[in-house]
């Protein structure tokens, strides 16, 4: 009896110490993937977290908490769709992580999706209302999306707690895209004043004094925006849009021919006009 006895715990154990012993291994690859995560070895990381995931077959929400971390290396390996897959599934198990959402928002910003970057912000931030950064996040693709009513709402909420230059400079571009240039430029000029190496802020104000054709006051901004970054094509192709009404049409080609074979095609426009005119 006692042999027979010893052979049916035996043969519970065997079954049991096999179960265990595949824990372990799941357990020690998933230990393995967080520490090449944090080595940033994502490549490395992300075979780890593929071999839970085999092994588990995701069938439980405590298996599927993996997932956020096998997003994350996904999201730095640059494969976006795959992060979503398993994003979309740990926010559904975990609708509360809002880190899991956020990270959701990075990669609609990569993928620039205005509409689902601004569903995701909102949530967080139904939650954390008073977190600057988000709401900054939050008043871009406001601009962004075009709307600028409640992208100055929101702004000038904002403003209440903290300002800096980024403020600024959106307060100024929804300002202008409502057709109100004064108060954008004087709002690139405050942002400018915050920060005077933000060179944004000198790009959207020469384009606001280009188009009211003050080209004096242009080059102003154009020339410390140069000081700054002095092969940023778009203020090379400013500075010869404005040379050329200021009669120096010699310069003013030579700057619009470089920021054409820099990139921007729309200063061909400007050459043909300005420099190489058709005879009649």
């Amino acid at each position: 009896m006692r042999v027979i006895f010893l052979l049916l715990v035996l043969g519970l154990i065997t079954p049991m110490a096999l179960a265990q012993g595949k824990k372990d291994k799941i357990k020690a690859a998933e230990v393995l993937g967080d520490t090449l995560m944090s080595r940033q070895d994502f490549v490395g990381a992300l075979k780890q977290y593929n071999k839970v995931a085999k092994a588990t077959k995701l069938k439980t929400p405590e298996d599927r908490q993996m997932l956020y971390k096998r997003g994350l290396c996904y999201f730095y390996l640059t494969d976006y769709y795959k992060a979503l897959n398993d994003l979309n599934t740990f926010i559904t198990d975990n609708p509360r992580l809002y880190r899991a959402r956020i990270l959701r928002a990075f990669i609609y910003r990569e993928l620039e999706d205005l509409d689902k970057q601004l569903a995701d912000l909102d949530e967080v931030l139904g939650s954390e209302p008073f977190n600057i950064d988000l709401l900054k996040w939050r008043a871009g693709i406001l601009v962004e999306s075009g709307d600028h009513r409640r992208a100055l709402k929101e702004l000038k909420s904002i403003q209440l707690m903290e300002n800096d230059e980024e403020i600024e400079l959106y307060l100024g571009l929804s300002y202008y895209n409502l057709e109100e240039r004064d108060s954008a430029l004087m709002h690139f000029d405050a942002a400018i004043a915050l920060n005077g190496g933000f060179v944004p802020a000198y790009l959207y104000a020469s384009s606001v004094a280009l188009e009211e054709e003050a080209y004096t006051l242009a080059l102003s901004y154009i020339n410390l925006g140069l000081m700054l970054d002095s092969q940023n094509m778009q203020l090379i192709f400013y500075k010869g849009i404005a040379l050329v009404n200021t009669d120096k049409k010699d310069e003013g080609c030579r700057l619009l021919n470089k920021a054409f074979y820099g990139g921007l095609d729309d200063a061909g426009d400007y050459l043909v006009e300005y420099c190489y005119p058709k005879e009649d």
